[in-house]
């Protein structure tokens, strides 16, 4: 029986974010624990084996995971020690039956001594595996693709979603394009064009931006079969790389012209409305003033201090605020402040204490601030995603009450990309009147019920305010960071024998 090897690497960065990870920061899954914790997950993992998993000629053998939330990029050490046990655990896990790998990547991980992880972990299985065995890898449409990445893998399965709702799905996409190389004998040609544009906004929407009808376009391509895999990627802002910015990719079956024809007609459709893919931020005290006269609860979204995109969470500018507007409303709010949580779990439930809130992660971004606060309720952060149904670990965790103002203090970032973080520490989002978010994208998923949201132009490692960002590796020029960027398209084709000669 034929063997195919199952590993997860992901994690998506900011390199603006002062704070790195470290490997504790990972939830490292041996052998078969990986497949035990994404049997009820909507993952990429779980969809690739949903189609391979029941087929009596294939093993799917589970080797190695390692995740993270979002965060500053790993330590050397830390990527040192990953690798490693995951190029170890292949190793050990090849015999002669093994007939292809499958990879779940992110493609926006970043370690201070490599700025192109997958690529050097690739390269590294490549190197170990020999030139003739497949390898499928799935990304996240934020995920960065290099020339390290498409050298050493065999074909990509992207997101399609934005916000993501597309996880298992892109993991049985993918699963597909492994039942084409090892079933129809297909000869997998990448195409990808680099795009010099950072984008962030509405825009990006699928179900509703522009961005979305490009990738109806993409999807359209692998459903007629004119592709085996397309996609645009529009990378990750805020992971400062060599080969940052947008990209087109589409999959052939050894048809390199029709691979370039139609990564050309997705760059250039995204090309064409790329200026219009930037988010409309909205001033912290206009947002404040304006709330109270809307009708029900508003969201406003700290996309600025998101954890999901890498941010440090720690952000207290909302909150400072709220406070100095003399704000009185009903409003709840997370922050990650260790310190603050260890002190209201000494305190107790009903104590009533001073603490000092946020930026005891970025505090050049964030000054500490000093509030009254009483400790309404106190939890382990042991809860449940909605967005993954993965579990999350927060660590000691606070609701702290000023005022009307209640604020989830939890230990570690965690993603907050849905509601759980409320509703798992006893807070109604439906009955407040301010709901902070610290996701770009949550808003138009799990709050629909409220009447706006409001993106705030605040300070934050992951601010869509990109100039203000301080871009120093990425190409450039580059769009928005750059005046007057023009855009002169360039296929190219992997594997590299299929480029012409020079």
């Amino acid at each position: 029986m034929r063997r195919i090897l199952v590993a997860d690497c992901e994690q998506e960065i900011s390199s603006f974010n002062p704070l790195p990870s470290q490997y504790e920061d990972f939830t490292i899954l041996r052998g078969g624990a990986l497949f035990e914790a994404h049997a009820d997950a909507d993952s990429c993992v779980r969809g690739f084996r949903d189609v391979l998993g029941e087929r009596t000629d294939f093993e799917l053998v589970p080797v190695y995971g390692a995740s993270a939330c979002s965060a500053g990029p790993l330590s050397q050490q830390g990527f040192e020690r990953l690798s490693r046990e995951l190029l170890d655990a292949i190793e050990a896990a090849m015999t002669p039956d093994v007939a292809a790998i499958y990879l779940s990547m992110h493609g926006a991980m970043g370690a201070i001594s490599e700025l192109d992880p997958e690529g050097s972990i690739l390269e590294q299985v490549r190197a170990r595996i020999g030139p003739d065995i497949p390898i499928v890898i799935s990304l996240d449409l934020h995920g960065l693709l290099t020339d390290r990445m498409l050298s050493n893998c065999d074909a990509i399965a992207v997101y399609h979603t934005y916000p993501h709702n597309d996880f298992t799905s892109t993991g049985q996409r993918a699963a597909r394009l492994m039942e084409a190389i090892l079933d129809r004998g297909a000869r997998p040609v990448m195409a990808r064009i680099f795009i010099p544009a950072l984008v962030r906004g509405p825009e990006l929407i699928t179900a509703t931006g522009l961005y979305g009808r490009i990738i109806d376009r993409a999807k359209e391509m692998e459903t007629r079969g004119e592709a085996l895999s397309a996609a645009v990627l529009i990378g990750n802002p805020f992971t400062d790389a060599p080969e940052l910015g947008s990209q087109s990719l589409v999959v052939t079956d050894n048809d390199p012209a029709k691979a370039r024809r139609l990564a050309m007609e997705l760059a250039n459709a995204f090309w064409t409305h790329h200026a219009k893919m930037l988010a409309e931020l909205v001033p912290l005290a206009g947002a404040i003033a304006d709330a109270a006269l809307q009708p029900g609860p508003v969201t406003f979204t700290d996309a600025a201090d998101a954890p999901s995109s890498g941010a440090s969470g720690d952000s207290n500018t909302i909150l400072a605020g709220l406070v100095a507007a003399g704000y009185r409303g009903c409003a709840i709010m997370p922050i990650v402040d260790a310190p603050a949580a260890r002190r209201a779990h000494e305190a107790g439930v009903g104590a009533c204490i001073r603490v000092s809130l946020g930026g005891t992660i970025d505090p050049a971004r964030f000054p500490p601030l000093a509030l009254d606060v009483e400790v309404e309720r106190l939890d382990d952060g042991e809860y449940t995603h909605e967005v993954t149904r993965i579990p999350a670990h927060a660590g000691p965790t606070a609701v702290l009450r000023h005022g009307n103002i209640r604020i989830v203090v939890i230990s570690r970032a965690v993603f907050m990309m849905d509601r759980a973080i409320f509703l798992a520490h006893g807070l109604d989002p439906e009955a407040a009147d301010i709901i902070v978010v610290k996701s770009p994208g949550a808003a138009v998923r799990y709050f629909t019920f409220a009447s706006r949201n409001y993106v705030l132009d605040i300070p934050g490692a992951t601010s869509a305010n990109l100039p203000s960002l301080g871009h120093r590796v990425c190409p450039r020029p580059m769009f928005p960071l750059d005046e007057n960027v023009a855009f002169h398209p360039k296929v190219e084709l992997y594997p590299a024998r299929l480029r012409p000669a020079a």
